[in-house]
């Protein structure tokens, strides 16, 4: 695979001009804008549900492949993420709220030859994967022993994959991921990329 990946880039950079061999960040069209905002919220509310097999179906599948690997397997990870749940709830943590903001810098990542393209000579030869930063809020509550109930935001992000032209977003969770990560899965992502900031507010 990864022979592959070099191959098609050393094509890449022969054939096609510096711009887009390097990919590059492109505008979202207000229809993409909408479905993956609508998809990000999606995924919110259904955690909201604690249906944490909903966000490992959704898991950007490179990604998920990735981590199950790291855990064992698929089974391993979605019990992982249930038994995190199940930690959340014995210390009285809720997740009261989600919402999806909006998407904010999108970018070409993971080119591909079209089916029947047997030599790269421009772009129209390749279908990219549009990857996109959606900015998240969700509002978590706790109680500690003797103290009233305390409230906090939680600013993060999710970052949205999807083959260009389809409404078939997957996800990668930015509460953890590190720009490395990323360029690890999409070389094609710039060498300075900036994540969305993350922070938590306490709501008083």
């Amino acid at each position: 695979m990864i022979k592959r990946i070099l191959f098609l880039l050393t094509c890449l950079a022969s054939s096609l001009s510096a711009q887009e061999v390097t990919g590059g960040e492109v505008a979202l069209e207000l229809q993409a804008k909408q479905t993956v905002k609508a998809a990000v919220q999606s995924l919110g509310n259904e955690v909201l549900k604690s249906n944490f097999s909903y966000a490992v179906e959704h898991m950007y599948p490179r990604w998920r492949e990735r981590q199950a690997k790291r855990l064992g397997s698929e089974q391993k990870m979605l019990e992982a993420f249930n038994n995190a749940g199940a930690q959340m709830q014995e210390m009285g943590i809720t997740i009261d709220s989600f919402e999806a903001l909006e998407p904010q810098k999108a970018y070409h990542v993971h080119p591909k030859m079209k089916d029947g393209v047997k030599q790269i000579t421009t772009s129209a030869d390749l279908h990219y994967e549009v990857l996109v930063f959606v900015p998240t809020r969700m509002k978590m509550s706790f109680m500690l022993e003797g103290q009233p109930k305390r409230s906090f935001m939680r600013e993060s992000f999710q970052v949205a994959v999807a083959r260009e032209g389809s409404e078939q977003w997957t996800f990668i969770d930015g509460a953890t991921i590190r720009v490395v990560d990323l360029r690890s899965l999409f070389p094609l992502l710039p060498k300075n990329l900036e994540l969305p900031e993350k922070r938590d507010i306490e709501v008083k």
